[in-house]
């Protein structure tokens, strides 16, 4: 085992890059690569990462995170959601609602899963990874109204689990701190409610600065470095004051594209810095997979895997449904929307880092295994659906 973090470093840099190489050649997800690396080098296998870099993954995981949220923050721009139609509204909205209620409901009443823990899985499962649904699309070049509709979804199928997420994981964590004194449920959602509040207040203050004192901005490098510290500041407050880094950097995001439309460039700013951050923050996710927890839950893990894809064509279905949509649209649409990665990962690490430590391996571990089956099957199963669709003409 490496206990020189530098050097755990160095491998998995090195391995990573490497790696990625190789399994481009066999259409194997970058995202999925980097997970089972980290599974492959954890401590619980060969044990190259240090045990002192699992140690303070969570701030990898916290700059990750709020990257990540902020760069979603961008699709709630007024103008997008006027491109884009009350479909995609609609069935992004009924797709991450669905799976959602479907999978805590299950998870409480038949696998006698705590409530609000099945909340949780259900709010993660409502998660989409829109990266393999848009390489899917380039890589076979898809056109029409199913793709156009397909990625508008992507787009935004986030943003609703993001809020979806939060507001569930606030009503868990309110539950796990109150559980002592017996506090009605009405509390705990109030206490829920004051969190949401809170990242919201933090994520439109953050902005409102970080706009106000972009004018002294002149340069690439000035406005990196800008950009990094106000990202830092939201994640930073978001910490301090105990409320959700996600919703308070995507609400950073969301109220700055619409305050200040002229500069939405900024959002690629942090783009240069992104790829090694990424490749950490999902080795690690990987690293944190227990076995014997994987093993011992297998069977739960197989649910979630099955109620999601269930849930994903239900609730495209009937958003469809209600838009009067075109019926390739009601029938296939489900079964583009599984891949599934980056926002699921790390609303898990959010989980690991802040619940009890038997539940937050449990989602963790669970949310990996799901990940990796669905982003080995999500883009065999949206090429399904954009052939079904007749929006590209290769034979499966």
């Amino acid at each position: 085992m490496f206990n020189d973090p530098i050097l755990s470093l160095a491998v998995i840099f090195i391995v990573g890059f490497f790696l990625s190489k190789i399994v481009s050649k066999l259409k194997v997800p970058t995202i999925t690569t980097y997970v089972l690396l980290g599974i492959l080098l954890s401590p619980n296998l060969l044990g190259v990462i240090s045990p002192r870099i699992l140690n303070a993954s969570d701030i990898f995981s916290n700059v990750v995170l709020g990257i990540i949220a902020f760069s979603l923050g961008k699709s709630l721009s007024f103008d997008i959601f006027r491109q884009i139609g009350k479909p995609v509204i609609m069935i992004s909205l009924t797709a991450s609602l669905i799976p959602w209620a479907l999978v805590a409901f299950v998870l409480w009443i038949v696998f006698n899963q705590p409530f609000t823990v099945a909340l949780v899985f259900g709010a993660i499962a409502a998660a989409t990874d829109p990266a393999t649904t848009v390489a899917v699309t380039q890589e076979y070049r898809s056109k029409g109204v199913f793709t156009d509709t397909l990625l508008g979804i992507v787009a935004v199928d986030d943003l609703w689990a993001l809020i979806i997420f939060g507001f569930s994981f606030a009503l868990a964590q309110a539950s796990s701190i109150q559980a002592e004194n017996s506090f009605p449920i009405l509390k705990e959602l109030f206490a829920a409610l004051i969190e949401i509040g809170g990242s919201l207040l933090i994520g439109v203050l953050v902005a409102l600065i970080f706009n106000f004192f972009l004018r002294f901005v002149r340069n690439a490098r000035d406005r990196l470095i800008y950009t990094l510290g106000f990202l830092f500041l939201a994640v930073g407050l978001a910490i301090f004051f105990k409320v959700s880094i996600l919703l308070a950097c995507m609400f950073f995001g969301a109220f700055f594209v619409n305050v200040n439309r002229a500069n939405s460039y900024i959002f690629e700013t942090v783009n240069d810095i992104t790829p090694p951050l990424y490749l950490i923050f999902f080795v690690l996710a990987g690293a944190q997979l227990k076995l014997n927890v994987f093993i011992a839950t297998i069977y739960l893990i197989g649910a979630i895997f099955v109620l999601r894809i269930l849930g994903k064509i239900v609730g495209s279905f009937f958003g469809a449904k209600l838009t009067r949509s075109p019926v390739n649209i009601q029938k296939y649409m489900g079964m583009a929307l599984l891949p599934q990665a980056g926002v699921a990962l790390g609303c898990a690490l959010v989980v690991k880092h802040h619940l009890n430590s038997s539940w937050g391996d449990l989602i963790l571990t669970a949310t990996v295994g799901t990940t990796v089956f669905f982003e080995l099957l999500g883009p065999l199963t949206t090429k399904f659906s954009l052939v079904k669709a007749e929006n590209i003409t290769e034979e499966i």
